[in-house]
């Protein structure tokens, strides 16, 4: 038999989907390589358009700069990496750029009240489409990853099967965008690739 706090937290959901919101999302398990910080770990994430995507394949492009970041007032520093990367994206079909927010497992309430937040404050598709957010054991997730702690922003450049070519921590500046250019070369040329992102099939919106 249901209780009345689950029936309450079931309708609040789906009252919010059917208003236009995006789904909570699932809470991640983090699969990882033998090596860390060699490969991308496995785990699904939820873009600002409500397609739950299961990384690292869903990333689009034959190289992608992924910013991960684990805290509010460290866009900024994600939006300089935005900045810099126009250029760069402008002149190579086969380069993405995605946000990866990292956040700590949380309740389905929780997880919908922090996507549909996000959204909200960001109306641009491109935006939104490169905006997928992780619930995740954040210790095990940044292990995997080999990175240090969470208190900047890392941006990996992963190859199309998600193997880690280049990183670096922090701000976009002319010194680590020269050593992007060189990784980006280092790496094969540009050539159209698919821009289309693979999804998970089904969105578990009640998942605790």
């Amino acid at each position: 038999m249901q209780t009345a706090t689950s029936l309450v937290a079931g309708g609040l959901l789906s009252a919010l989907t059917l208003a236009g919101c995006i789904p909570a999302g699932v809470n991640s398990p983090v699969v990882a390589t033998s090596s860390a910080g060699v490969t991308f770990p496995e785990v699904v994430g939820i873009d600002l358009e409500g397609d739950q995507l299961s990384l690292p394949a869903g990333f689009a492009g034959r190289r992608n700069l992924v910013a991960i970041a684990f805290e509010r007032e460290q866009q900024a520093v994600v939006d300089t990496w935005i900045r810099a990367a126009e250029p760069l994206l402008a002149r190579d079909p086969g380069l993405r750029l995605y946000e990866v927010p990292t956040i700590y497992e949380g309740s389905a309430l929780f997880r919908l009240w922090v996507n549909n937040g996000m959204r909200a404050g960001i109306t641009d598709q491109v935006a939104r489409r490169r905006t997928v957010t992780v619930y995740v054991d954040r210790d095990r997730f940044i292990a995997a990853l080999s990175i240090p702690d969470t208190r900047d922003v890392h941006l990996l450049l992963l190859d199309a099967d998600g193997q880690i070519a280049w990183r670096t921590i922090g701000p976009a500046d002319p010194d680590k965008l020269a050593a992007l250019s060189q990784a980006l070369a280092a790496i094969g040329g540009s050539q159209p690739t698919v821009t289309r992102l693979t999804r998970v099939t089904s969105l578990d919106t009640h998942a605790s």
